[in-house]
């Protein structure tokens, strides 16, 4: 598959005569709020931290249908990702279970939504990256929730290119296909859904 170069340089040349890689779910309407919850929240967990509770553990493992004995594969990526995506050492990716006393809003959004289910939040910081990646060759997929899209931020999926995220909307994504993110200029909090396999 593409180099992360090459991923964000031929998007224009990806093949347009193949199946969605992402389909539009809705919205959640209060995101404002979940943003203001994110920016209060002070448990977050660094990418190459070693003190990963249980529950974190395995909502990240297995967001799109895996196990949790996937987990040490993902922190290998990680530590590759992350000296690749920010040389200097200091890549600012973070992770939380989002609990009820913090963020109110994406329970009652669960409570009113009962389809998403084993949230994790997501900090990425201003200007860093996600090298582009999949979740293995397994047909799968997980929902996604921008709660806000910094100015230059872009994510962008194999082969139907840039997600045309806004503030609130839910996407699934089929993460078996390469994608990628380029933040912009301040924190960038998402919140992702587990989903599942898909038989072939």
């Amino acid at each position: 598959m593409y180099s992360d170069f090459e991923f964000w340089d031929k998007i224009d040349d990806w093949p347009k005569d193949q199946p969605p890689s992402y389909e539009f779910c809705g919205k959640i309407d209060n995101h404002e709020t979940i943003y203001e919850e994110m920016e209060k929240f002070d448990g977050w967990t660094h990418s190459f931290a070693e003190d990963f509770t249980e529950e974190l553990i395995e909502n990240i493992a297995c967001l799109s249908g895996s196990t949790r004995d996937r987990w040490e594969a993902i922190q290998e990526k990680w530590k590759i990702y992350g000296s690749d995506a920010a040389p200097h050492g200091n890549w600012q990716y973070y992770w939380a279970v989002p609990h009820k006393e913090d963020f109110p809003t994406i329970h009652e959004f669960m409570e009113k939504n009962p389809q998403y289910h084993h949230p994790v939040v997501a900090k990425l910081g201003p200007d860093e990256i996600l090298l582009s990646h999949n979740h293995g060759p397994a047909h799968q997929y997980l929902y996604n929730v921008s709660i806000n899209e910094p100015d230059g931020a872009k994510s962008a999926i194999f082969p139907s290119g840039v997600i045309p995220f806004t503030p609130g909307d839910i996407y699934k994504l089929y993460v078996h296909n390469q994608h990628a993110v380029v933040n912009g200029g301040e924190n960038r909090y998402h919140v992702m859904f587990r989903g599942g396999r898909i038989e072939q």
